[in-house]
């Protein structure tokens, strides 16, 4: 079966590819929208940060897609609702013991974001949200392709949302994570990014998923070899992150070695769903709205997600 996507929006630090948006602190931060000319004003100040990125990032896509209501909301997010979870956690520890708001704890749950999309659709279909850290929006990539190729629903909503806090910066930088990924460490990010996919044609088609089960990464391989000309316009996205793990990627260099490289995390950062930030921009690059110098207008993406100990992971994507 043949899967599109049919529109995409995305809440990230890429601005353009002259620059990177790493702050002075190392971090990539969102570069955010005006809500208001997205979501009810009445709504947005009960709303913490990263529900307002996820919400108007699930608006605008169905907006871009032309779809009223998707018949499955799928979420991916590895770390949550952060800064509410932080919130909650360090009132606990008041010395004090005073009384606590429950709203923080409320909102802290990984599904909050795919619950407050279908409270503002009015929505009770298919709902559900992955919390596999670096692998989740590649799990909830795979129940979406599962349930359009059951033919359980016709359009599914999927994004891959996580937020950068300073608590999780400062908790970071105590632990010296920032020293053992070594200097040339790209920095911690965040961001926003949704699709609306169907079996409907659109610029974009779906070729395939691939989450590696063996630690020698054979059936990627493989597919790379003998299912791909990597002569045909073919780009190629790598989750590097500029770090010590990016010794996980040195298996498939020596296959993927002529063709052109682009290293996604440079303009996002690094966090558990950046794989869908990789997807939004291999979207725009295929519909020639943002061009990479190495290949002015590739055919084919693939995106090529890997952490040490992990199940390595493939998107392939291509123009129609």
């Amino acid at each position: 079966m043949d899967l599109y996507i049919n529109g995409t929006f995305s809440i990230s630090a890429f601005e353009s590819l002259q620059k990177q948006m790493a702050d002075n602190t190392g971090t990539f931060t969102c570069i955010e929208p005006d809500y208001k000319q997205i979501i009810d004003p009445r709504l947005l100040r009960r709303m913490s940060r990263i529900m307002r990125m996820g919400l108007a990032s699930a608006i605008k896509t169905l907006e871009v897609a032309n779809v009223q209501t998707p018949q499955a909301v799928i979420t991916a997010t590895g770390l949550g609702c952060l800064d509410d979870t932080g919130n909650f956690l360090v009132k606990m520890c008041d010395p004090e013991n005073r009384m606590m708001n429950p709203t923080a704890f409320i909102q802290s749950i990984h599904n909050t974001v795919g619950g407050q999309i279908a409270m503002h659709l009015k929505s009770n279909c298919y709902n559900n949200t992955f919390t596999q850290d670096v692998l989740s929006f590649e799990h909830a990539l795979l129940d979406t392709i599962m349930l359009l190729e059951e033919g359980a629903v016709e359009s599914v909503l999927l994004g891959g949302i996580d937020e950068l806090t300073e608590l999780k910066h400062e908790l970071s930088s105590r632990l010296n994570k920032a020293q053992k990924e070594s200097a040339g460490y790209y920095g911690q990010g965040e961001g926003s990014a949704f699709f609306s996919i169907s079996a409907v044609p659109s610029p974009v088609k779906l070729e395939t998923l691939i989450l590696s089960q063996d630690a020698k990464q054979t059936d990627i391989t493989d597919y790379i070899s003998n299912q791909l000309d990597l002569t045909e316009n073919t780009l190629i996205f790598t989750g590097k992150c500029g770090g010590n793990r990016d010794e996980a990627y040195k298996h498939i260099e020596e296959i993927i070695k002529p063709t052109a490289t682009i290293e996604y995390k440079k303009y996002c950062g690094d966090y558990p769903t950046s794989s869908s930030f990789a997807v939004w921009l291999a979207c725009v690059v295929l519909q020639q709205k943002v061009i990479f110098t190495v290949m002015p207008q590739p055919k084919q993406i693939i995106i090529y997600h890997a952490y040490p100990y992990r199940p390595h992971t493939l998107i392939h994507l291509s123009v129609c």
